[in-house]
């Protein structure tokens, strides 16, 4: 059993770290009170730090411990790639801007765009550090999965999907998990890594991931840089229904960007990016 874990310290690792940083953020260091809409500035100061942190501490141990070159994570851009990344930004703010504007005129809640949006003199630096914040984390979490998944490419498709979405919960754990927002975690991370595989990239699926958190999480809502701004609450279904509509619409843009090729096959083109980068390497 020992032998088995050894192969796959590094995810054990990485995963331990990512935990005991943000344990220490939220409790000892106590700042989970700034993290959120209200201080788009600490936001951004600790979620760059949070992600910076990470990012330097994952590609570390990948180049010097287990010594693999980022190239084999699939790091690359492209024609397709930035049609997906534009199209899934576009897709992403419209549709939940449909959606609330649909709550607002049944009467379910109050959905109306900041008329002043432009008049603050501070929105400019606080987008940027807020969307900073954003893409750095999200770019963190995608260069993990995809070493999770380089680790992990023997396994049977089926069981990877299974392991990384439960790896998402658990990385999740700090957030208040219960059983719906544990599904919610699962669907949404397996439906990143059909994006990964498929596009064989982490640029298109880091685009997908930043764009939903940096629109849900700032651009609409009642913080400092919501353009739309929300009022009201409402019962977890309502938040469901959109969040089903978004995986359905990400799955398809995915397979008519990237074409019909099989699971298995997308990982057969990932391992042997790989290897092909690790020979490079040597000579």
């Amino acid at each position: 059993m020992l032998n088995k874990l050894s192969g796959y310290k590094g995810v054990i690792l990485l995963c331990l770290t990512n935990l005991l940083l943000h344990y220490l953020v939220l409790y000892p260091l106590g700042l989970g009170q700034y993290i959120g809409p209200e201080h788009p500035y600490l936001f951004g100061i600790i979620s760059l730090g949070i992600g910076l942190v990470l990012l330097t501490v994952t590609i570390l141990y990948i180049r010097r411990v287990e010594h693999k070159p980022l190239a084999s994570l699939r790091i690359k851009s492209g024609r397709k790639h930035l049609i997906f990344s534009l199209a899934v930004i576009l897709v992403t703010v419209v549709l939940h801007l449909v959606y609330l504007k649909s709550l607002d005129e049944a009467g379910i809640l109050r959905a109306y765009f900041n008329t002043h949006y432009f008049e603050n003199a501070q929105l400019v630096p606080m987008l940027l550090v807020t969307g900073a914040g954003w893409f750095i984390n999200a770019f963190y979490e995608e260069l993990l999965r995809a070493y999770i998944v380089l680790k992990l490419k023997h396994w049977a498709p089926v069981l990877m999907f299974l392991t990384i979405g439960l790896l998402s919960i658990v990385m999740s754990i700090f957030e208040g998990l219960d059983m719906v927002y544990s599904a919610l975690v699962f669907i949404v991370n397996t439906a990143f890594l059909y994006v990964y595989l498929k596009s064989g990239s982490i640029i298109p699926v880091t685009c997908a991931h930043f764009i939903y958190n940096f629109t849900l999480g700032h651009l609409f809502g009642n913080g400092a840089v919501a353009f739309l701004r929300v009022e009201g609450e409402t019962s977890l279904w309502y938040g469901i229904a959109p969040f089903l509509l978004y995986i359905v619409i990400l799955l398809v843009m995915t397979k008519l960007i990237y074409g019909d090729a099989s699971v298995q096959h997308c990982i057969r083109k990932i391992e042997k990016s790989g290897q092909q980068s690790r020979a490079s390497r040597i000579h």
